[in-house]
């Protein structure tokens, strides 16, 4: 275990090892996360979150600034989910918490992948790694002022999705158990991107899984879009049926 301290910028200043497991954020102890779950979770956004090649693409006039929008909606998701998750798990009588969450590689993949890895050794992308950071310390923080457009645009969205969806979009899960849009540009992300073989425009896709079709047309309803990210919530359909994560 370790004490890690951050500039405000959300650069790793120190670490003292040995020293109790928690985080510092400018003089404040960050609240409710250990230093280690921190890290994990913003390994994870760093691992999630778009490749400056991609980014470029998305929106050349500014790909930080879209690579900083993206990094903060990951963290936001990933704090709504497990908060959706915990109150559906108490009900039933079972728990799920924060180190459920930064360990749960069915709900976020990139903790399987070499990026994940690559946040805790030199080099890799500073960029991307101070924004994961600053986006967790933030929203821990309750430091959210600059951030809270992008909460209001998530509507609770807990879940996204990236080119994967964009290339195999009726063969994916989110199709199989149906969304809709909010906005029909949502599905133009990838329009102009040309590096990644094979993406396509999409639409709102009713459930394809004869099961889920039974129930209802829509489980999950598109918020915003983000980096190479799409990014949703449970559509009102689901939530009239009981689901809640």
């Amino acid at each position: 275990m370790a004490t890690l301290t951050y500039h405000t910028n959300g650069v790793l200043l120190d670490r003292r090892e040995n020293g109790p497991d928690m985080a510092v954020f400018g003089n404040i102890q960050v609240p409710l996360i250990t230093a280690s779950q921190l890290q994990r979770y913003a390994a994870i956004i760093y691992a999630e979150a778009s490749y400056g090649a991609l980014l470029h693409e998305i929106n050349p006039r500014d790909p930080r600034g879209e690579l900083w929008r993206e990094t903060v909606a990951i963290a936001i998701a990933m704090y709504n989910y497990v908060r959706n998750k915990s109150a559906a798990f108490y009900r039933a009588g079972r728990i799920y918490n924060l180190n459920d969450l930064v360990h749960d590689a069915n709900y976020v993949k990139g903790i399987s992948s070499p990026k994940f890895n690559e946040y805790f050794m030199p080099g890799g992308d500073d960029t991307k790694r101070t924004y994961a950071n600053l986006a967790v310390l933030k929203l821990f923080t309750r430091q959210v002022e600059d951030i809270r457009a992008i909460i209001f645009e998530m509507q609770q969205a807990a879940y996204w999705d990236g080119n994967d969806l964009f290339r195999r979009y009726r063969e994916h899960y989110r199709a199989k158990q149906g969304f809709e849009l909010g906005n029909p540009e949502h599905g133009r992300l990838y329009q102009n991107v040309t590096i990644i073989p094979g993406t396509q425009i999409i639409d709102s896709c009713p459930a394809l899984d004869p099961r889920v079709a039974a129930l209802r047309q829509f489980t999950f309803l598109s918020t915003m879009t983000a980096g190479g990210s799409i990014f949703y919530r449970i559509h009102p359909q689901a939530v009239a049926q009981g689901v809640s994560w």
